[in-house]
């Protein structure tokens, strides 16, 4: 039996919150808003700073092409998982499950079956497939056994990708694709499991809204919203 990995540190979520301020801030009206696959892990000083005073850091300064490759950087870089290996495999058995029921999934025969006479169009059945894995991967994900710091992570990832999502109308799928390298990359077994699967998790999660928070902010950043 393997052992569980360390939690993410308190200053992991703050640096997240952070950043992700200052990319809605700044460019949520960019069009080209995770497009393009980041050039760098973001300037250096931009890391340095946040990796030593992520509250005080000015992130004004920064375009912000420059700050989502320091969002994306900063998560591939990360020294343990964002998933919970506790939770790692049901997330991605999950999305096989409904990933099997998908267009092109179906019976024995290759035919698509519909679950319900009310959805008429392959659209409308895709649509609430998706819907249905994202409310149950929350579930899983909603765990109170999950470390706060990891929970705290994904709760602000997942609400921002599903604000970008609706603000450029570009779908789930293609905010989900451009992150799902970033959030994966240390998981256990990912290397084993097929990258489709860790797309439709980030894809159902935010076609549903992202997680919603359940455990309390550490106090630090709690005092930070309460005087900012």
């Amino acid at each position: 039996m393997g052992v569980e990995a360390e939690p993410l540190s308190e200053v992991a979520p703050v640096v997240v919150w952070r950043l992700i301020d200052a990319i809605e801030k700044h460019g949520l009206n960019s069009d080209s808003l995770y497009r393009a696959p980041p050039a760098t892990s973001g300037p250096a000083e931009l890391r340095q700073a946040l990796d030593s005073d992520p509250l005080s850091v000015d992130l004004d300064q920064y375009d912000v092409v420059s700050l989502t490759d320091a969002l994306r950087g900063f998560l591939q870089e990360l020294p343990v998982p964002i998933i919970p290996a506790s939770v790692y495999s049901e997330l991605v058995y999950t999305a096989q499950v409904f990933q099997s029921l998908g267009v092109g999934g179906g019976g024995a025969d290759g035919q698509a079956k519909f679950p319900s006479p009310a959805l008429t169009s392959i659209d409308q059945w895709e649509s609430q497939s998706v819907e249905e894995c994202g409310e149950r991967l929350k579930r899983i994900l909603e765990c109170p056994s999950i470390p706060q710091a990891n929970q705290q992570l994904l709760v602000h990832l997942s609400r921002h990708l599903a604000r970008v999502s609706q603000h450029h109308q570009s779908g789930p799928r293609l905010v989900g694709q451009a992150l799902s390298d970033s959030v994966f990359k240390h998981s256990p077994l990912s290397a084993d499991v097929n990258p489709e699967h860790h797309v439709r998790i980030l894809e159902a999660l935010i076609a549903t809204g992202g997680l919603m928070e359940i455990q309390a902010a550490p106090a630090f950043v709690s005092a930070l919203v309460c005087n900012g």
